[in-house]
């Protein structure tokens, strides 16, 4: 099984080496210590010239055993040849370094993890062989040569063995080469050399361990760290990147930011990759431009402007007309289909790519020692290559302005995406740059193809919700396999399975019976761990499925907002269903949601009654107006209004929305006061959850507030401000290299939250953990499938809030390592073991507007509810002490009280009577009573 996993990995990872590839540029002689990228090139010399040069090379070599003399001779002549064209004579030089004895190791070993590189693509043995040579070289390296080297060879080898070797764990493997830069960059016992070679790599490194994160489908993660690389590339004076180096960091942060579906701040990030190249006289034939240039075209695809791009089309043809590596690259369809499709030959360009898709006959380049059934793609659409071709091939088809997609061709599409019990969407694996592309178009077509185009419309956007989580979700089902050894068996033999018949092609008979088994070993995985099987590969709902599910006075209200359209979804008890598009735009609602958000997420808390403090009321009446008013009629009646969106919806407080507009919050027409907005992550997760009773727990309350975020025990007694808010949660020093986890903000108020919530409920004074006792061992050991509230005050973290940190969690008490061990995040989230009716997170501010914060939220809702809860009461942005008390005090005051409630209605009236005045005049203004927001399973 081991094999054939790596195998199967080496298939993935192959898309990623032709998406990025290494330069097949060299190293700089002895004499210099900056990256080989950083260099200028001199002019190049034509073909005879560089043949008479080595001639000369050769002479020079008979006379010196001098092993340094010897690199800068081959490396200059390894140079010439790039410059002028001869890349594969430029390799050839390269091989002839790492073979000579009297070069120093480090030296060798960095050409050799190049050339692993550079040939992992069609030469697996070769690469092989090169690989276990630079290892071998890099222990040979002495200390005193470390100091003359660009990169460090200890780790420059990781990504070839990540490619050949690293199989189940290439992102891993990426990260940890990663964090060794980052920990030598920061030692003040290595020299300012070594923190260069640190930084060499770490800048140029970066696309690649970003393109893992997107095909891994850690896309948040990914536009994480391209920010952040960004930041620091411009910012931090121990990087201080050269122009090449700055390019680098551009390809990185326009891949994630294109697999986040932002197109256009994608084209705005290469466009300044490549003026970095041309700027820095990078050939346009290096593997690394090449790889921009293809870049732009998918992105110039999916925006549709694909034809004014042929200049790029035809630098890339002559890249890989020049460069053997670009050539022969396992995505030699993807590049031709492109050159074609920016020529307006649609036809071509899609009967292309299907030939890639197993559609036709097989690539023209196999590799030397790839097999051609593993290296022609499987039509499995759970390959990744499949996800990442058939997205190219959609958009070929309805950008064809000939073409004649209907909704039979769309579903032909979107059908294997979404996946059956038998046949899995694999969400763990993602279509690179293209996919989101791919479905936006299609849900624009679908819903100009009547009601069962809209149908299928609403399962796209469905989709998309449930992959803006996925990451950390195939995260959590990794953990939740590891450390369940039935469950692992089952796993190993689903991974074999998948790879006989993803590589079974060429035989039909075999392919059929794999797929047998697989179907059959799926049925016993869902039966047998059904949360490993909704984590690793989640339904997507259907009307008719969420109709069932959905109850008298309830209704759903899918929002998707594309580029240039939005979509809403409205789905009635029964299963009725409307769908229409809507005259707005995601720019125009991403500007009224930040104006929305700016003064609440700003902490700074009206002080007199009527006081607006900057709340927007305009905002607040036009997002109504944008996105409910045109589906009021569908949703009119309904008390409990379950929301399903992703993206900048996800960080809209849509229960802080004017019915109308106001000039004043004593004449505020409330959207709550007619209906109760309660979030969910995707339709799919109120099915699960309505399809799976659960009896209640017999303890009231566990509660984990007041963390000791220095790790030092509390005084017993606080003096919490009464009406204090939170100093900024993570305050970052700009000037450090990490984020020191004792400067957390401390909560000392949400101790009296949590004693006056178990007051309410009759718990325990047991029931409140606070302090050192607050913290994520103590919660990943207990035991907490007996709690029906389980509270968690605390703050929030979202991906990139503070330097080095890529996922959604809850900080808790400090336990030594800071972020590494003190953060609970959604991963560990998914193998807790609840009962709970409520998940209450106060304090929390998961739904800050800045990047995709609201997805962090919908990600810890996701985790939760995998981990067993039913609903979840949560913040989205930092609360003010007294009213926060009040209103979650409030909520199961009155929840208690009154058998007949639904817990929106609990929250709804808690809501309208702080709106209304029944706390006092101040508390009127929505800056208290509307960070509360209920997600999840909303009835009794």
């Amino acid at each position: 099984m081991q094999m054939r996993g790596r195998c199967l990995l080496n298939l993935v990872m192959l898309i990623l080496v032709g998406l990025f590839g290494m330069s097949c540029g060299t190293s700089p002689t002895s004499q210099y210590i900056e990256s080989p990228t950083s260099a200028k090139l001199a002019g190049s010399l034509a073909p005879p010239a560089v043949r008479d040069r080595e001639q000369a090379v050769r002479r020079q070599l008979g006379n010196t055993t001098d092993g340094e003399a010897r690199y800068a001779l081959l490396d200059s002549l390894a140079s010439d040849y790039f410059k002028a064209g001869m890349v594969a004579d430029s390799m050839r030089v390269d091989e002839e370094i790492v073979d000579d004895r009297r070069i120093p190791s480090g030296r060798r070993s960095l050409k050799a993890s190049s050339l692993a590189n550079s040939y992992a693509s069609d030469n697996y043995n070769r690469s092989q062989h090169l690989l276990e040579r630079a290892r071998a070289l890099a222990r040979e390296t002495t200390p005193a040569e470390l100091e003359t080297l660009p990169y460090d060879p200890s780790y420059e080898y990781f990504p070839a063995e990540a490619v050949l070797e690293g199989s189940q764990h290439a992102l891993s493997k990426r990260r940890e080469q990663a964090d060794l830069g980052w920990h030598d960059l920061i030692d003040p016992t290595l020299s300012e050399r070594r923190h260069r070679a640190a930084a060499n790599m770490l800048l140029e490194e970066s696309p690649w361990l970003i393109s893992s994160m997107v095909q891994d489908n850690h896309r948040t993660e990914a536009l994480s760290y391209g920010n952040e690389m960004r930041w620091d590339a411009d910012n931090r004076p121990d990087l201080k990147p050269s122009p090449t180096q700055s390019a680098y960091v551009d390809v990185g942060r326009a891949f994630a930011l294109s697999a986040n579906d932002d197109y256009d701040g994608a084209l705005t990030a290469v466009d300044a990759a490549i003026d970095g190249f041309r700027q820095a006289n990078v050939e346009p034939y290096s593997r690394t431009y090449a790889a921009a240039l293809r870049l732009r075209l998918t992105i110039a695809l999916a925006l549709g402007r694909i034809g004014d791009y042929q200049a790029d089309a035809a630098a890339l043809e002559s890249a890989a007309s020049i460069n053997p590596v670009v050539a022969h690259s396992t995505n030699a369809d993807e590049r031709e289909s492109l050159i074609l499709a920016a020529r307006g030959q649609w036809g071509d360009a899609e009967r292309r790519i299907a030939a890639s898709l197993g559609d036709g006959p097989p690539p023209p380049h196999p590799g030397a020692d790839w097999p051609a059934h593993f290296l022609r793609p499987s039509p499995n659409p759970e390959s990744p290559y499949y996800k990442y071709r058939a997205a190219l091939q959609m958009l070929y088809r309805l950008e064809d302005p000939t073409g004649q997609v209907g909704s039979a061709e769309i579903a032909s599409y979107v059908t294997p995406l979404v996946g059956t019990q038998d046949q899995w969407n694999d969400s763990s694996t993602y279509g690179a740059y293209d996919e989101d592309g791919a479905l936006e178009l299609s849900m624009s077509r679908a819903m100009s193809e009547g009601d069962q185009g809209k149908v299928l419309a609403f399962q796209i956007a469905e989709l998309f919700h449930m992959n803006a989580t996925q990451g950390a979700m195939a995260d959590g089902a990794a953990r939740l396999a590891a450390s369940t050894p039935e469950l692992r068996a089952l796993v190993e033999q689903e991974q074999d399975l998948r790879f006989e018949r993803n590589t079974a092609h060429a035989a039909p008979w075999t392919s059929s019976l794999a797929d047998k088994k697989l179907a059959s070993l799926r049925k016993q995985i869902a039966s047998e761990f059904p949360l490993y099987r909704q984590l690793v590969s989640p339904d997507v709902a259907t009307s008719a499925d969420l109709g069932k599910a959905l109850r008298e006075g309830e209704v759903y209200l899918d929002f998707y907002a594309g580029r240039d359209a939005i979509y809403a979804f409205v789905v009635h008890p029964g299963g009725a269903f409307h769908a229409i598009g809507l005259a707005t735009t995601r720019a125009a609602i991403t500007k009224q949601v930040m104006a929305l958000r700016s003064s609440l997420d700003a902490g700074i808390p009206p002080r007199r009654p009527g006081d607006l403090a900057g709340f927007d009321l305009a905002a607040a009446a036009g997002l109504y107006q944008a996105l409910i008013a045109p589906v009021q009629d569908d949703i009119k009646g309904a008390r409990t209004v379950y929301i399903g969106t992703s993206g900048i919806l996800a960080s809209l407080p849509f229960n802080v929305l004017l019915v109308r507009p106001a000039s004043s919050l004593a004449d505020a027409d409330w959207w709550i006061s007619m209906a109760t907005p309660v979030r969910v992550p995707s339709a799919s997760a109120l099915v699960i959850a309505r399809s799976h009773p659960a009896t209640h727990a017999g303890e009231p309350l566990i509660a984990f507030a007041d963390p000791s975020f220095d790790g030092r025990e509390p005084p017993t007694t606080t003096d919490a401000q009464v009406d204090g808010v939170p100093a900024r949660a993570f305050p970052v020093d700009d000037r450090a290299a990490s984020f020191d986890y004792h400067r957390v903000a401390p909560l000392p108020e949400t101790l009296d939250e949590a004693n006056s919530i178990a007051k309410t409920l009759n718990a325990s004074g047991q029931s409140v953990l606070w302090g050192t006792s607050a913290s994520r061992s103590e919660v990943m050991k207990r035991d907490l499938s007996n709690d029906r509230v389980v509270l968690f005050a605390t703050h929030g973290i979202v991906a990139g809030e503070v330097p080095g940190w890529r996922k959604a969690g809850l900080a808790l008490a400090y336990e030594g390592s800071g972020l590494a061990d003190s953060i609970l995040t959604a991963d560990d989230i998914v193998t807790l073991r609840l009962n709970a009716d409520w998940v209450v997170l106060s304090a929390c501010n998961t739904g800050l507007v800045t990047g995709d914060a609201g997805d962090a939220m919908s990600e810890l809702s996701r985790a939760f509810f995998a981990a067993g809860a039913r609903s979840m009461l949560l913040t989205q942005w930092a609360v003010e002490s007294r009213s926060a008390t009040q209103v979650t005090t409030g909520v199961f005051r009155t929840y208690s009280g009154d058998s007949s409630l639904s817990k929106a209605d609990a929250v709804g009236r808690t809501e309208r009577d702080m709106a209304s005045g029944k706390y006092g005049e101040l508390y009127r203004h929505p800056y208290f009573w509307g960070a509360y927001v209920l997600t999840g399973d909303a009835a009794r």
